[in-house]
């Protein structure tokens, strides 16, 4: 999988002009706050498919003091060296992201580094994940689904898109059925393709949790469940059709879809007993940083897949077992990190050679 060498920004975000080389292991950026160092995670990010790490607007990328902004870096890809650009673009007043592979921006090509490159992520909302939003829970498991499989994002995209077109059909004046019909029918398949992966992803997790009890000394036992009030892990397509024919009269009322992926929730239950939406900001960290290592594990050891980590304001709420758990992740995984703190001494506890940048003194 590929590693990220170096990179260099022309008008992004803060930076009018940045540029940097980076070690193979492990990277952490430290500094003031608003002085950039998100930002630089987020370029890193860019590299994928999508907006990055913030799911920005393109147009939000750019340096008030540009027109458009430019990210340079080098990968190395099993073995093979790669110059990449990501480039924003204006046309029509819409901006888009674009991407070139060694100065080729073909399909193909575009496509070779997606499935070349896969990111963790932790962003600080997720010290209160389980407070959140039930949407943010999906997003944060959909993302963890992403990492090990691409194209992921473009079944979720076709989804949303004929849960829309339903809507429409459903408030029009007169309601075309044999349309709706085979709009309903799609919806059912991407949606019970999308619940299978979600059951899955659970499924892994949970399993790669209790794998690592054995060398390791959590603090919490955690499992994950999906509530969904509708469709189950067992739900045929028969039943889903069922339920959504039944929920016309409603959808069309509200403009909504009431039943479907799209309102599953994810939960995590604390040592059996109680959820983990009572637990501590830190606590609550405790359990992603669980999840990302569980996830870790299985894209290293199952799927042959070496994810990138990108680890921002990792730096808070650091108590004894988070320190520990951030730690078997660098110690036990060859893979690349980018964390970020606010102080260089937040990182006191890390034992392998890490290279340290000072973003203030930008």
């Amino acid at each position: 999988m590929a590693k990220i060498k170096n990179i260099e920004f022309k008008n992004f975000r803060n930076f009018q002009a940045f540029k940097t080389a980076f070690d193979d292991r492990l990277n952490i950026f430290f500094g003031n706050n608003g002085c950039g160092k998100t930002n630089i995670l987020e370029g890193i990010s860019l590299v994928a498919k999508g907006r990055g790490i913030r799911n920005s607007h393109i147009s939000n990328l750019i340096n008030k003091k540009g027109e458009n902004f430019l990210i340079k870096n080098s990968l190395d890809i099993k073995d093979n060296h790669f110059d990449i650009e990501i480039f924003s673009e204006n046309t029509n007043n819409k901006f888009k992201k674009i991407i070139k592979i060694n100065d080729d921006q073909s399909k193909d090509s575009v496509n070779f580094l997606y499935q070349s490159i896969s990111f963790l992520t932790f962003v600080p909302e997720m010290e209160r994940l389980f407070q959140s939003t039930p949407s943010y829970r999906r997003n944060f498991l959909d993302r963890l689904i992403f990492s090990g499989k691409n194209k992921y994002n473009t079944l979720i995209n076709k989804y949303k898109k004929l849960l829309i077109e339903r809507i429409k059909i459903l408030q029009n004046d007169i309601v075309d059925i044999d349309w709706l019909n085979n709009v309903e029918q799609e919806i059912c398949k991407f949606g019970l393709e999308i619940y299978q992966l979600r059951f899955s992803q659970i499924s892994s997790i949970n399993k790669n949790i209790n794998n690592l009890k054995k060398n390791h000394n959590f603090p919490l036992n955690i499992h994950l469940l999906i509530k969904d009030d509708f469709v189950g892990e067992n739900t045929t397509f028969e039943e889903y059709l069922s339920n959504l024919l039944e929920c016309r009269k409603f959808d069309s009322k509200y403009g909504k879809t009431k039943i479907g992926p799209h309102r599953s929730d994810i939960i995590a239950k604390v040592n059996n007993d109680f959820d983990a939406s009572l637990l501590s900001t830190g606590q609550q960290k405790t359990v992603v940083l669980m999840i990302l290592l569980a996830q870790c594990n299985h894209l290293v050891n199952y799927k042959n897949i070496k994810p990138i980590l990108l680890f921002d304001e990792i730096g808070s709420h650091l108590d004894e077992h988070n320190r520990q758990i951030l730690l078997d992740m660098i110690n036990k995984f060859d893979i690349q990190f980018f964390l970020t703190g606010t102080d260089k001494n937040l990182f006191s506890f890390v034992s392998t050679n890490a290279q340290f940048y000072n973003i203030s003194d930008i």
